[in-house]
Parts: structure tokens; C-alpha cells; sequence
């Protein structure tokens, strides 16, 4: 399998420009103030994707001396901090030390300017290596894995978050000319502000046995982050909706909603494939043990063949929990009306790219036959908008002097299919 994105060659740093114009974007004070400013606020998706990432990187991290590469304004170390790590950050920024410091206040941490390629670190000076939201940006991961196991001690661990090329593939294939333009966008190395480095399962796996290491772990998440974290499966029917991007602002300011989210990521997709979620976090230890990587490509094949079965059933070996309380758990996190309905949008948009999957199992009874009821009014309104859209297109007197006369007349038409002919609405208005 052949990835574009992370392909390089020996020795070699590829798409040099790309690599100085990321690393120089964020010298400006300015700019780290509104950064910073960002990083904590609480819109739209934003809390839920801290929760993920801090929460992921506080399971995995080992030992006492952590070192966080690309720090920015903190947002792992301060974290890490506060339970008692003892944290190093790296950043090119000098702005963004300083803010990260700002942000420490009096509590006691390392921090020094220096390059994710050249750490100004002595060998083996750390029992972890964290890195958030900065492999994401740059194509030459490899060279960046050499020199941050450089400064990891024998058994210690390598943390990152990157994009998921299993989840582009199971979308749309591997193929490039197949993929949207806003796809597209995003592998093209020469395009700065957009690019998103990916990975797939085979290639960390390959990187591994080379160099190595050992895969601990891999942690899909980010399934309905928004922004720059799209679903692939679900960019036709919602992403590149606005009324999707009105769905998600939702969680900024509903506590039900969030725990709902947290919830699927938690039980459902960090336990599931890299195909499922476009953005996924490596857990890595620094020493050499193919036979154990050879059994995680095993576990992995062996999840994608249940996937297959397009059965939500045949997933509960790797579910965090069981289907029943899976079902029961979200009888009740569904209550809230934005809850329901954010979870709809997101049922409803499945069964329209996978309509033969049995989802049995995932809901109570009463649950699901209120949203496949929800669903089949869905289809029925789509259908009458369709109907009542698509009546005049052949008529020839449809323009008079240039005016469209029947523009307007789909308002009364879809009234009348679904009352006469679907008999779904009774005529009256309250």
C-alpha cells in the first residue's frame, strides 16, 4: 500500500517549504495570544476534542519525565503537570514558551526552544515523548520518530496524534481522482494551510519492525469533531452541511450532548478501527518485539473482518462495553431532544451509505423504532420535495417572458403529496 503522504526517501526531509513555513507560522505574539485564547474556550466541539486528546495521552504516558514535543501554549504539559509529571516542553516558538510559562504560573517546568527534528536534549533523557497536534502538520513523520525515540529511554513511550489513512481508504478508496476536492486539498503537501499528514495501520506497523519498536497501542477518535477533523464516511450526507456545522455548535453549550459524545468516543470508537474515525493517537515503546506487533496486525485484520460483516453483533469482542449496556446507557443519554437528535443525523446518515447493516443490539426496541420512524418521515418529506421540485422541468410554458411562473408553487405541491399522498399530514396549522 503506498501513501503519498508519508512516502520519503532514506535520509532524506521532503517538502522542505511545507516543513519551515508550519514551523514559522506561529512566531508572531499575536498569534499566539488568539492560539492560546483558542485552545480554551468552549465552542462547538472544542471541549470534546480536549477531553479526548488529554484523557487518551494521560492513559498511555509512562514514567516521571515526560517531554512534550511542540508544545504550544501547553495544552499537554500543564495537564501532565498538574498530576505531578515532571515536563520538558519543546517549541520553535519563543512566543509560545513564553505563554505556556504564563499559563504555568509558579508550578516548576522545563521549557526550551528547539526544532521536532534536533530536541536539545541529551539520549535517553525521558520515560516518555508527547506530542499533540503536531505530527498532524508535517510530512516527514519518520525523521521525526528517529529523533524523538533519540531522547526516549529503552522501554519508555512515544505518544502522537495523526490522521487516519485507513479511514480515507474506507471512504472512498485509495485512488486520489475519486476523493472531493476538499480531500484532495488536504494531501497536497505544496498546499500549507490545508495539508494533514496521514497513516495507516500497515505502515506503522512496517515503521516499527524497522526501527525497532513496538506498537502498545492505537486509539481512533474525533468521529464528529467538525473543523478540520472531517469523517469521511459521513462528508456527502453531513459534513459539508451547514446544518451539521449548526449540530455540532451544540455541544458547547449542552452538558448532555457532550457526555453523549464522550460516551460513543469512549466505549465505542477508541475501542473500534482506524477506518472509522479520521484521526487516530500512536502509542509507541522504544523496543524491539515484532512478534507482538505481528499479533497487533492480526487483531487489527481481525477487527476489519468483523467490520465487514456489517453487523453491530459481531463488534462486541472489541466494544468497551457490552451491547446491552451500550443499548441501555444510551436509552437514557438519549433523552435530551438534542441529544436525539444529534444522534438521528448520525443513524440516519449510516443507514443511507451502509442501508444493509444490522444495527441490532445498539438500541433499545423503543429507541430505534422512534428514529427509524423518524427516518421513514424523513425519506417521506425528501421524496415530496422531490416530487414537487421536479414537476415543472419539462413544462414548456414554465417561462413567461423570461420569469419562471411555477417558482413558489413547491411550498402548496409538497403540502398536498404528503397529505394526499402519503398521508402523513392532516392539513391543519396550529
Amino acid at each position: 500500500m503506498n501513501n503519498k503522504n508519508s512516502s520519503s526517501t532514506a535520509g532524506e526531509i521532503p517538502d522542505s517549504e511545507l516543513i519551515r513555513w508550519k514551523t514559522n507560522a506561529w512566531q508572531d505574539p499575536n498569534m499566539v495570544a488568539w492560539y492560546s485564547g483558542r485552545m480554551v474556550e468552549n465552542t462547538g466541539t472544542n471541549y470534546l476534542k480536549n477531553a479526548l486528546e488529554i484523557d487518551i495521552i494521560q492513559r498511555f504516558v509512562s514514567g516521571r519525565d515526560v517531554i512534550d514535543i511542540g508544545t504550544g501554549t501547553g495544552r499537554a504539559a500543564l495537564a501532565l503537570l498538574q498530576q505531578g509529571y515532571q515536563m520538558t516542553g519543546i517549541d520553535s516558538s519563543q512566543a509560545m514558551l513564553d505563554e505556556t510559562r504564563r499559563l504555568a504560573g509558579g508550578s516548576p517546568i522545563n521549557l526550551k526552544v528547539g526544532d521536532i527534528l534536533k530536541l536539545p536534549c541529551a539520549d535517553a533523557s525521558f520515560d516518555s515523548a508527547v506530542a499533540l497536534n503536531v505530527m498532524v502538520h508535517f510530512p516527514n513523520w519518520r525523521e521525526a520518530l528517529a529523533e524523538w525515540r533519540r531522547v526516549v529511554r529503552p522501554g519508555g513511550r512515544l505518544l502522537f496524534d495523526i490522521h487516519s489513512y485507513s479511514h480515507v481508504e474506507m471512504a472512498y478508496g485509495e485512488n486520489p481522482n475519486r476523493w472531493p476536492q476538499a480531500l484532495r486539498q488536504t494531501d497536497d503537501p505544496k498546499d500549507f494551510a490545508n495539508y494533514m499528514a496521514r497513516l495507516s495501520v500497515a505502515e506503522l506497523v512496517e515503521h516499527a519492525n524497522a526501527q525497532g519498536l513496538t506498537l502498545h497501542a492505537i486509539v481512533p477518535y474525533g468521529a464528529f469533531l467538525g473543523g478540520g477533523n472531517v469523517n469521511w464516511l459521513l462528508y456527502e450526507q453531513l459534513e459539508r452541511t451547514h446544518k451539521w456545522k449548526r449540530v455540532l455548535s451544540w455541544f458547547s453549550c449542552d452538558p448532555g450532548l457532550a457526555e453523549l459524545g464522550l460516551f460513543l468516543e469512549r466505549q465505542l470508537i477508541s475501542h473500534l478501527s482506524p477506518s472509522l474515525a479520521g484521526r487516530l493517537f500512536v502509542v509507541l515503546e522504544n523496543r524491539a518485539d515484532p512478534a507482538a506487533n505481528a499479533r497487533f496486525a492480526q487483531e487489527f485484520a481481525a477487527l476489519e473482518a468483523a467490520l465487514a460483516q456489517r453487523s453491530f453483533a459481531a463488534l462486541q469482542p472489541w466494544l468497551g462495553v457490552s451491547v446491552a449496556e451500550c443499548a441501555t446507557e444510551l436509552r437514557r443519554l438519549l433523552q435530551p431532544l438534542r441529544a436525539r437528535h444529534f444522534f438521528f443525523s448520525l443513524f440516519d446518515a449510516l443507514l443511507d451509505r451502509l442501508p444493509d447493516y444490522d444495527f441490532s443490539g445498539l438500541l433499545l426496541p423503543d429507541v430505534e423504532e422512534q428514529l427509524l420512524t423518524w427516518r421513514a418521515l424523513r425519506q417521506a418529506d425528501r421524496r415530496a420535495v422531490a416530487i414537487a421540485r421536479g414537476w415543472s422541468a419539462d413544462c414548456e410554458q414554465r417561462f413567461r417572458h423570461g420569469v419562471d411562473v411555477t417558482q413558489g408553487s413547491e411550498y402548496f405541491l409538497v403540502e398536498a403529496i404528503l397529505t394526499e399522498y402519503f398521508e402523513l399530514f392532516s392539513g391543519e396549522r396550529t
